[in-house]
C-alpha cells in the first residue's frame, strides 16, 4: 500500500537539499503551516516548533513509501529521515537540523491528510503490581543511599581517601553512569553504563579485559557464579558489537543490530554491586587492582542483591500519541511535491 509521509525540519541547509523519485525536500507554504497551527494549538512541543520566526528556515521532507499500515509507514519514514541527518552530520555536526514531533501522512492519493504527534523512543514506567513490592524496593533504595555516603564525601573533598586512584575511578565511573542515564538513547546509555562498570572492574588494565570481567565480577556472587559469568560474557559481546562495529542502535531496518535496551538492567545491577563493593573497601584499597585482591571474602549485603520482582519499566519505541487530526485538503502538500519532475539531486 502506498503512503505519503511528511516530516518537518528546521535549520536544514538549503544548499544540501536533494531529491529523487520517491522523496522530495521543499519549502512549506505559510498557508499550510497555518492550518497545522490551528489543529495543534494545544500541543506545546508542536506549537513551539511552528511558532518560531523565520518561515524560510522551515522545510519538509516528503517521502512516498510502501507499507502495510500507517505505523509501519511512519517508522520507515523516520528511519529514512534520520539517515539523511546521519549523513548531513559529516557537514554540520555542530548545528544539525531539528525534526518536528509532528508528521503528516496520507494513504494513496486521498485528498486529505492526517496529522500525528509522535514521541521519541524511551522507557515506559509502570508501577509495581503489589504494594509490598514497592515497599521492599523503597527500603532497598534507602540502603543504597546510605551506602553512597562515602562517595559523597569523596566528591565534596572531605573523605581522607579522596585522592587515591580508586577514588578517582569511582568519580569517573559514576559520572559516566550518570551521563548514560541522561542520554535518552538506549545504545548510548548501554555503552556509557558498561564503560562505568568496566572502569571499576578493570581500571587501567590494557589487556584481557574480558577475562578480568569474567573472573572478578562473579566473585561477588558466591551462590550463582556460573550464572553471573554467563551474563558478563553476554554483556561483553554486546558491548563489542556496539563499540567496535557501531551497532548500538536497534531498528526494524537495522536487522543485525542488537537489542540493547532490555539488557541495560543487567548492567545497572552489576554496576551497583561493584560500586557497593568498592565503597565498602575504600578504606583499604588504593587502586582498582588492589580492590579485587581477595574479593571472594566480601559479603555482599542482601539489599544489594535485590532486583525488582515486577516490571518497573520497559523499552518502548516510536510511541504514537492518540492525537490524530484530519487536515482537509492536506493531500495537496504531497500532490505539489510529486508534481515536481525536476531531475534527481536538483535543489528545490
Amino acid at each position: 500500500m502506498k503512503w505519503d509521509v511528511a516530516f518537518f525540519l528546521r535549520n536544514y541547509p538549503r544548499e544540501y537539499r536533494f531529491q529523487d523519485k520517491h522523496y522530495r525536500m521543499l519549502d512549506v507554504d505559510e498557508r499550510h503551516v497555518e492550518s497545522i497551527r490551528r489543529h495543534t494549538s494545544d500541543r506545546p512541543a508542536v506549537g513551539s516548533f511552528f511558532a518560531k520566526p523565520g518561515s524560510a528556515e522551515l522545510m519538509a521532507i516528503i517521502l512516498r513509501v510502501e507499507a502495510d499500515n500507517k505505523d509501519d509507514a511512519i517508522e520507515l519514514g523516520r528511519h529514512i529521515v534520520q539517515g539523511f541527518i546521519d549523513g548531513l552530520a559529516l557537514l554540520r555536526d555542530r548545528n544539525l537540523p531539528s525534526v518536528c514531533p509532528l508528521v503528516e501522512i496520507r494513504r494513496g492519493d486521498e485528498p486529505n491528510s492526517v496529522l500525528i504527534e509522535l514521541a521519541e523512543s524511551g522507557w515506559a514506567y509502570f508501577g509495581h503490581k503489589h504494594a509490598a513490592s514497592d515497599t521492599i524496593w523503597r527500603s532497598r533504595c534507602d540502603m543504597v543511599f546510605r551506602a553512597l555516603f562515602p562517595f559523597f564525601d569523596i566528591i565534596s573533598q572531605l573523605h581522607p581517601r579522596r585522592n587515591t586512584s580508586l577514588a578517582r575511578q569511582l568519580m569517573y565511573s559514576m559520572k559516566m553512569y550518570r551521563h548514560g542515564a541522561g542520554t535518552g538513547v538506549f545504545g548510548l546509555e548501554y555503552i556509557c553504563k558498561w564503560s562505568a562498570l568496566e572502569g571499576l572492574v578493570c581500571g587501567s588494565e590494557r589487556h584481557n579485559k574480558r577475562g578480568l570481567l569474567k573472573q572478578r565480577i562473579p566473585q561477588l556472587f558466591s551462590n550463582c557464579q556460573a550464572q553471573v559469568e554467563a551474563t558478563v560474557v553476554k554483556l561483553w559481546d554486546l558491548r563489542n558489537e556496539a563499540v567496535h562495529e557501531a551497532r548500538a542502535f536497534d531498528s526494524d531496518h537495522l536487522h543485525e543490530a542488537p537489542l540493547l535496551g532490555p539488557q541495560i538492567e543487567d548492567v545497572e545491577f552489576l554496576f551497583l554491586t561493584v560500586v557497593t563493593f568498592a565503597l565498602a573497601r575504600i578504606e583499604d584499597a588504593n587502586s582498582v587492582q588492589t580492590l579485587w585482591h581477595d574479593a571472594t571474602s566480601f559479603q555482599l549485603p542482601d539489599w544489594a542483591r535485590k532486583r525488582p520482582q515486577d516490571m518497573p519499566r520497559m523499552a518502548v519505541t516510536n510511541v504514537t500519541f492518540n492525537t490524530d487530526f484530519e487536515l482537509i485538503g492536506g493531500g495537496g502538500l504531497f500532490d505539489h511535491a510529486f508534481a515536481n519532475t525536476a531531475p534527481p539531486t536538483e535543489s528545490t
